[in-house]
């Protein structure tokens, strides 16, 4: 990954273990990281709420994601591939953090 891609509060992974990027010493390693797939796994992790309006949508606090992982209420295209993708537009729109608790690794 580049480290233009990350920001702190980023989830990524290196070797299969998943690392949350907490200061620029971890930006600085991004060629060493590997995005996360968004999955709806991961939308459910951050609280986002499944709702069946007609098609199923991803909700949380007036931001929605269709099924496709695309961003509604705009017509930009904006699609979502990636884990740290939509932590980075959701903070630069909400000024809040995608947060959850990860399970320790063993």
């Amino acid at each position: 990954m580049e480290a233009k891609e990350l920001r702190i509060g980023n989830w990524v992974t290196e070797n299969g273990r998943l690392i949350h990027i907490h200061d620029g010493f971890g930006i600085d390693h991004a060629y060493n990281f590997e995005p996360i797939p968004l999955t709806e796994d991961w939308l459910l992790k951050f609280g986002f709420e499944l709702k069946n309006w007609g098609i199923k949508v991803w909700y949380l606090k007036g931001f929605e994601i269709d099924q496709n992982f695309y961003l509604k209420g705009i017509d930009w295209g904006v699609r979502f591939k990636y884990v740290h993708q939509l932590q980075n537009l959701y903070f630069a729109l909400t000024n809040e953090e995608l947060e959850f608790t990860p399970i320790p690794q063993t």
